[in-house]
């Protein structure tokens, strides 16, 4: 085996150079949970709930919010985009209850059951991707459950729901007064930014959501040394600018060199020019006199109005460079496709040869444009093609990057699932994809595990030990969720057969032993009910695999298995079945092998003391069909030996054994002959030996000879 690392990207294959798949090294992988998680949209963390509230300018109708929420337990918040409908839906939460969870929720992806069953809750749920009459069942859970629920969106967006919700518009406080607290909570109390009278004029008729916006300019322009002409440009996004710089110079190569410039700043020229190039191409420019047909590099800075940093293009205005490809997507409709592919090549443009993690903005760069406008399937196209080869980086970053985006998310989850399901798929796929739920489970966890089960299901061991680490990373979130879901994972591979529920079932158990720990004797309890409805209803191939998992719980939990071992040997009921006492039979002969410090049979020193009698019937499926059970042969010689060792013991085990073989004279007939082979192997053995053999030997007149020798000699002595 070996493993290559190029940048962000590990390429694993064998010594034949043959490439199993791809993994996203987890340096990115942690760089991305960050970003994600600091875009509110996406994620709602508990941090991010506590800033909100600390921040929070309460709406004119606050109160009659909390007191209608308090009440009824859902009510729907309506207002334009920036009015602070979230924030105010997560203040009334807290205001009820400042200790509620607070989780994003859809009806139609979210797992319902689970969600109204579980412990009260808040949950925040758009409007625009909600079915009225799943929502309205689930509402009703919800106040069932004493949670909480808020359905947000615009007054257009709740139009749907008003036969069961009449949303409340949301009255927010002036935006100037937001500003200012959120200056306050930068650290900013005493700054003249407080007071500066730009803001008032700039936030008249704002939101508070650009409150917050203009808040934020003023922060790190400050930081950098600018002034108050430069925080006004950025927060208008240097429109005016802009605008203007495009009338100046209508040439479209030198647009090309604009938009290629700010696009991949900091560059040096060649890249300004060779990704100029290469937009010129996309977009049919001609080019006529070749490269004699752009500016020259001594006019380059003055056309670009930018600054050189040594041998490099750099522009310094706060916000400038990022604000002119969304200009030229809003001024130019036709074009954004044509951007959007160039922007795509960009990363893997092997003449520019631009820097790993220059191609890792540019393609957050895309994936963001590629959602405001409402391209979902240009995402997924270009995430399969990098996700088939070595630049599954790429595709890890453009599906992270929107698979919680408010209006495209919803698409891109939907194509997650379809490879989750694709027997197929590229190998490095679908480890993007599992690498993709880590970030999908921060909101949607449910919808995240249903793609890894699938995964798990149609993948190969690699992918499964994808599944099992982002698994093991979801249940720092939510342990008990992680659990339920992973117990129905492993319960519903008795509804399949095949291989690809055996691979379901060993990520399934092996998550199981992870989690198991951090849990007490109910879920320990569900999950033996799991193991013994798997032995009764699943496949023959599952059991093999089943049996082996099993003796590995049996490790913590001894005793538990020894009694689910027991109980399925009784093999009564309803749901009796050959395999049943097959499996407890030999699940029973594989802890009996298992010794003590004394080399005993550890089975027989559990706290709780076993009754030896109580293995009897599963003595007794053993001396019937020993060619099953290839640990009979051991089981039975260390059951001796403990007998031997153990004279308080020896009674019990010995009546065990022999009533087990009673009733067939061919089990008689076996267990004789063992215990004489046994008992030639070593001193000491002979008590034992005759006080079973005077129970079995066959004929009786052979052992009826035998009690009355043992019982003159013993008088004699």
């Amino acid at each position: 085996m070996t493993t290559t690392m190029i940048e962000d990207v590990t390429i694993n294959g064998d010594g034949s150079q043959n490439v199993f798949g791809n993994t996203v090294a987890r340096d990115l992988i942690l760089n991305q949970l960050t970003i994600v998680r600091g875009r509110p949209t996406m994620v709602l963390s508990e941090e991010e709930i506590v800033e909100r509230v600390k921040v929070y300018i309460p709406a004119f109708n606050h109160a009659r919010i909390v007191e209608i929420l308090a009440a009824d337990h859902v009510i729907a918040l309506a207002g334009p985009q920036g009015a602070g409908v979230v924030t105010t839906a997560i203040a009334a939460l807290r205001r009820l209850h400042p200790a509620l969870r607070i989780r994003l929720f859809s009806t139609g992806e979210d797992d319902v059951e689970q969600a109204a069953a579980s412990a009260p809750c808040g949950y925040l749920i758009r409007a625009r991707d909600e079915e009225p009459s799943r929502l309205r069942s689930f509402l009703e859970a919800v106040r069932a459950s004493g949670g909480f629920a808020v359905v947000v969106g615009t007054a257009a967006e709740q139009r749907h729901l008003t036969e069961f919700l009449t949303a409340i518009t949301v009255e927010p406080p002036p935006a100037a007064t937001v500003y200012r607290s959120h200056l306050a909570r930068r650290g900013m109390f005493d700054s003249p930014w407080q007071e500066w009278s730009g803001a008032a004029r700039l936030l008249r008729g704002a939101s508070p959501g650009d409150a917050a916006r203009l808040a934020k300019i003023v922060d790190e322009v400050s930081r950098r040394g600018g002034d108050e002409h430069e925080v006004e440009r950025a927060y208008l996004g240097w429109a005016e600018e802009l605008r203007k710089w495009f009338d100046f110079h209508p040439g479209l190569l030198d647009q090309t060199l604009m938009i290629a410039a700010t696009t991949i700043t900091p560059a040096d020229e060649t890249q300004v020019y060779g990704a100029a190039s290469s937009l010129a191409r996309h977009l049919d420019i001609p080019l006529a006199g070749g490269g004699l047909a752009w500016t020259p590099t001594t006019g380059l800075s003055e056309l670009l109005d930018a600054d050189r940093d040594e041998d490099q293009i750099v522009f310094r205005r706060y916000g400038y460079a990022e604000s002119l490809l969304p200009h030229v997507f809003a001024e130019y409709p036709l074009a954004r496709m044509e951007l959007l592919s160039w922007l795509a090549k960009l990363p893997t443009d092997t003449v520019l040869a631009l820097e790993r993690t220059l191609g890792h903005r540019l393609v957050r760069t895309f994936a963001d444009l590629a959602a405001k406008y409402n391209k979902p399937e240009k995402i997924t196209q270009m995430a399969r093609t990098w996700g088939t080869g070595p630049a599954a980086d790429l595709a890890y970053i453009a599906l992270t990057q929107t698979c919680l985006d408010p209006l495209v998310g919803g698409r891109v989850r939907s194509k997650l699932y379809e490879w989750s399901r694709e027997r197929q798929a590229p190998q490095s796929l679908k480890l993007t994809v599992a690498q993709v739920c880590e970030v999908l489970g921060q909101t949607h966890l449910s919808i995240a595990m249903t793609r890894l089960k699938h995964l798990a299901t149609h993948g190969d061991e690699q992918v499964r030990r994808e599944v099992l680490d982002v698994a093991r990373a979801l249940a720092d979130l939510d342990p008990m969720a992680v659990f339920s879901t992973v117990l129905k994972w492993a319960a519903s591979t008795a509804q399949g057969s095949g291989t690809e529920m055996v691979g379901r079932l060993d990520v399934a158990m092996r998550l199981l032993l992870d989690l198991l720990p951090a849990f007490g004797g109910t879920e320990l309890r569900r999950v033996l009910e799991t193991v013994d409805h798997l032995v009764t209803n699943g496949a023959p191939q599952l059991r093999t695999r089943l049996l082996d998992w099993t003796r590995e719980l049996a490790a913590g939990y001894p005793v538990h298995v020894l009694i689910l071992a027991l109980s399925l040997t009784r093999n009564t009921g309803a749901s009796a079945t050959k395999q049943r006492t097959t499996f407890g039979t030999d699940l029973f002969l594989s802890l009996t092998v298992s010794l003590d410090f004394e080399e005993h049979a550890s089975v027989l020193e559990m706290s709780g003391p076993v009754d030896p009698m109580s293995c009897t019937l599963a003595w007794r499926t053993a001396f019937a069909t020993t060619r099953e059970f290839p640990n009979f042969g051991e089981a039975l010689h260390v059951w001796l030996d403990t007998a031997a060792a153990r004279e308080d013991l020896r009674p019990a085990l010995v009546s065990a054994l022999t009533a087990a073989a009673h009733p067939s004279p061919a089990s008689r007939q076996l267990l004789t002959d063992r215990v004489r082979a046994w008992a030639a192997g070593g001193r000491g053995r002979r008590t034992v030996k005759e006080a079973i053999l005077t129970r079995v030997l066959l004929p009786e007149w052979h052992r009826w000879f035998l009690v009355a020798w043992v019982r003159l000699r013993t008088t004699v002595l």
